[in-house]
């Protein structure tokens, strides 16, 4: 359940089948009114993380079908606001599909009966989505011509993970065409025995990007997921009291050793989710602000990232002592915690909360919440999976391939570097093993272990390739001659 400002909630949901199908008695605790998201099979679309406006509490049912479609035209009409796409002619063939979905959705309000209303209402819903979708890829076209009309991208644009136990001479070579690599640390990994460290596989990855040029991101140095510290480690998951000693001296261990090689050290990753079990804020704040001083007083200049999760707010309302990431950004922010940028994992089709497959629409507007803040951002793991990982994934469109794979990032990947504070992408995992989805299973990446890669990886490189020139000035669809860029007037910046 959602709160005003799309902010989640803890509320008593009970399902009751009956012959029209059955209905979601639902009771709130904090707020009257609230939006329902569920994820649905919409057909077209693909199965999907939707949700409802804000109703207030009645005797009566709604009707689920009908609620949903009608905040599907509630965002289209809001996005051409925030975004000045009014104009039909900014995207045509989203504001056809709009009329139409409008049209349909104003025949199921008067239909005579509730059969006949949930097959418009659904009919609305799959046009809606075509009209939302397609009005954020034109958005983002708008605005990928006019931040790289006149000139190319940073060298900095594309990066990609990796993981450090693979061997860089296997899939080397196919990092050649990415601009940064993060290298993930692992606590677990370095010092699987007390005081004792092994810096075989980090010291390995770091030595190849020094030969090849690469920066690097590495990280994360704070992690209390599940699985992230060492077994002799783990009985001191809830006393911080004990625990804070051994991760100091981990901290120095490894900031000391790579300093001089780390272009940007990735401090934490979705701490504020408490993945690991419950764990007070001030704890969080505190390993976070270890490690920031520790990395400023060996080099004052390094730069220094926070990582957040779920921008979606899935986890907050499951998960004991979790708060959103844009809530967790204002408090360190309170707190005084210095660091240069944001990092935002933006994941779909995992089981995970947080991951599961969403609409271009809802990713292009999580992003949009950024806009304002004063660090640039980077997608510090964007990703899709090349399969089917099980119950809850969900599906865009067709089930997750590896050319559906390749599909989702030839759209999302322009999309996100059409906003102007986007200052780079790193897909989630170049290999499989890189970085498994939390639910158990694993299948973002988009080169084979063997280093063979797969189609999204192309699509990468042709993406790349693209930005490393000028793109000219956007044309309008069906426009003869090309419209003149710089005249003032088009769409938000947002």
């Amino acid at each position: 359940m959602l709160g005003p400002g799309d902010a989640s909630m803890r509320a008593d949901i009970r399902f009751q089948a009956d012959e029209q199908g059955g209905t979601f008695h639902i009771r709130t605790k904090d707020v009257p009114d609230a939006a329902f998201r569920i994820q649905a099979d919409i057909g077209r679309a693909g199965d999907l993380i939707l949700q409802t406006c804000l109703l207030p509490p009645r005797e009566k049912p709604y009707d689920l079908a009908l609620e949903l479609a009608r905040h599907r035209m509630k965002t289209y009409i809001h996005k051409c606001e925030d975004w000045l796409m009014f104009n039909p002619g900014f995207a045509p063939f989203a504001a056809e599909h709009f009329e139409r979905a409008r049209d349909v959705f104003t025949e199921a309000l008067v239909a005579p009966d509730l059969d006949a209303e949930g097959l418009l209402a659904a009919s609305a819903i799959d046009l809606g989505m075509q009209a939302t979708d397609e009005l954020a890829m034109a958005h983002a076209d708008i605005l990928l011509h006019r931040r790289y009309g006149k000139k190319t991208a940073s060298s900095t644009t594309l990066g990609t993970i990796i993981d450090p136990r693979t061997d860089p001479a296997l899939i080397g070579p196919t990092l050649e065409a990415f601009d940064l690599v993060t290298v993930p640390m692992r606590w677990r990994e370095v010092e699987s025995k007390r005081g004792k460290y092994d810096f075989t596989a980090l010291d390995r990855w770091l030595t190849w990007a020094h030969d090849t040029g690469k920066p690097i991101i590495a990280g994360p140095l704070v992690d209390f997921s599940p699985g992230a510290l060492p077994d002799w480690a783990e009985v001191f998951r809830f006393d911080y009291a004990s625990l804070r000693d051994p991760l100091y001296d981990y901290l120095e261990q490894v900031v000391t050793r790579y300093i001089k090689h780390v272009g940007m050290w990735k401090i934490s990753a979705g701490l504020h989710l408490c993945r690991g079990g419950p764990r007070p804020i001030t704890e969080v704040i505190d390993a976070i602000r270890t490690a920031e001083l520790l990395i400023r007083r060996h080099k004052r200049t390094a730069r220094r990232m926070i990582e957040v999760h779920d921008l979606f707010g899935d986890t907050t309302a499951r998960v004991s002592g979790s708060i959103g990431a844009f809530e967790f950004l204002e408090r360190l922010g309170a707190e005084g915690l210095r660091f240069d940028s944001i990092g935002a994992r933006l994941i779909v089709g995992g089981t995970e909360p947080g991951t599961r497959s969403r609409d271009l629409m809802t990713l292009s507007d999580s992003l949009d919440r950024f806009f304002g803040d004063e660090h640039p951002l980077l997608l510090s793991a964007c990703g899709a999976p090349c399969r089917d990982l099980g119950e809850g994934a969900g599906r865009w469109g067709e089930a997750w391939t590896p050319d559906r794979q390749a599909s989702w990032a030839a759209k999302v990947i322009p999309m996100a570097l059409s906003k102007p504070y986007v200052e780079a992408i790193c897909w989630s995992a170049h290999t499989d093993n890189a970085t498994p989805d939390p639910g158990g299973e694993s299948g973002f990446g988009i080169v084979e272990e063997d280093g063979t890669p797969r189609p999204a990886f192309a699509r990468l490189v042709s993406m790349r390739r693209r930005l490393r020139r000028p793109l000219g000035p956007w044309v309008p669809p069906g426009a003869h001659p090309p419209a003149q860029a710089g005249d003032g007037s088009g769409p938000s910046n947002e």
